[in-house]
């Protein structure tokens, strides 16, 4: 006994320190925003941004200037002057396509901050479980307790048997091995939460402990199929554009392009200036006609993975809302009839107990079903809360 009474006090310390001293509270809101300020992979997606503006001056670029020197009549050299230009449209397209490089970087921007929106929101729902979880298993805890003390006096006069008493125990038990694997998952999840908002080392941020129904959502049954609202289907939008404005590009380049030059023929007798006029004939069609099978392959390509991201989208979301319609039934059950019963069944047993109409296993059973039926509540509330935050994550329309 006295080593029961050890680990609950051990246990006591443990979990106020882990929910109670020293903490930094935040709401869902504020982990977001800490979130989507410090998290590392948000300034990657930044970089990214700020690489590909940099860019923009290049998209229009020149072969280099090409700088002769001649000797006119072999005893000294004269300077001239070579430049080459594509067709205008090839530049018109790599202006295209830098745009479109811009466009795609902000675009993984979104889908960065769309992962990083449903990871806190996860990790904050998971915490607010296992908060209530925990008041519920002390709880639990502490009605055993006075069990388990009530018994060793009941033991030492003969009113239950040894098997008795180690039974009460074994529950006791129980419930300190539930309390002990709360706090491990608390561990981890404040970990976790503590990563995504950018501060690793800070273990004491934690979320408000309180599990609240998410209401004042609705839900599309049947939602557009194309779900343009995702980040990952704007993605493959921009990629279709920047792969449509590359296959252009290799098409324009099979056009001919313009030479122009600059000769100094001067010689000590005369001033001699000439300009040159030509054109680039693109008669190597083989280098330009396989840069073009590539491009549409590109093309076909980025389709193919959007069509198999929508699909995926889709099944994903026919998933969770079928998910969402059962733990929707089942909260509005815990609400308006089991969290009801549960009390009912705590309050009847210990008065029934108390006045010998029902035994002592019986009394045992009532209560662990009593409070098994609190934790059956808690758990559908998170994975309700869950399946919202899933459906807004699949459409892009995180709310918070």
């Amino acid at each position: 006994m006295n080593k029961i009474k050890s680990i609950a006090l051990l246990l006591s310390v443990t979990l106020n320190a882990s929910f109670v001293n020293g903490q930094t509270i935040l709401t869902e809101k504020e982990a977001v925003e800490l979130s989507l300020k410090n998290n590392p992979q948000m300034k990657v997606a930044g970089l990214k941004i700020e690489k590909q503006e940099r860019l923009r001056g290049a998209a229009v670029s020149f072969d280099n200037l090409e700088v002769i020197m001649q000797a006119p009549i072999g005893d000294e050299f004269r300077p001239a002057i070579l430049q080459r230009f594509s067709f205008p449209t090839v530049y018109t397209n790599q202006v295209k396509i830098q745009k479109n490089n811009i466009e795609i970087a902000r675009s993984e921007e979104g889908i960065t901050t769309n992962n990083l929106i449903y990871n806190v929101r996860t990790t904050y729902n998971s915490l607010n479980y296992l908060a209530e979880k925990y008041k519920s298993l002390r709880r639990q805890d502490s009605i055993f307790q006075d069990i388990i003390d009530i018994n060793i006096i009941r033991y030492q006069v003969g009113q239950i048997s040894n098997l008795e008493k180690i039974n009460g125990e074994a529950y006791y038990k129980q419930i300190q091995f539930n309390l002990l694997q709360t706090v491990a998952s608390v561990q981890n999840e404040k970990i976790q939460l503590a990563i995504l908002i950018g501060r690793p080392q800070d273990t004491s941020v934690t979320s408000a402990g309180n599990l609240i129904k998410i209401v004042d959502y609705e839900v599309n049954q049947l939602p557009d199929s194309s779900f343009d609202t995702n980040p990952l289907t704007q993605y493959f939008q921009k990629q279709r554009l920047a792969t449509k404005s590359q296959l252009s590009l290799e098409k324009n380049r099979r056009l001919p392009g313009l030479v122009v030059g600059y000769f100094d023929q001067s010689t000590y007798k005369s001033s001699v200036y000439r300009f040159q006029f030509g054109i680039t004939l693109p008669i190597w069609y083989w280098t330009y006609g396989s840069k073009i099978g590539a491009a549409k392959k590109d093309v076909e390509i980025v389709q193919a993975q959007s069509t198999y991201n929508n699909y995926q989208l889709k099944g994903e979301y026919s998933k969770v809302l079928s998910q969402l319609r059962q733990y929707r039934t089942a909260v509005t059950y815990f609400e308006t009839v089991g969290n009801d019963q549960s009390k009912e069944i705590i309050k009847s047993a210990k008065e029934s107990y108390r006045l010998g109409s029902i035994g002592y296993y019986i009394y045992l059973q009532n209560l662990n079903q009593a409070f098994q039926i609190q934790l059956n509540s808690l758990e559908a509330l998170k994975n309700y809360n869950q399946s919202i935050i899933t459906l807004q994550y699949i459409l892009g329309e995180q709310k918070y």
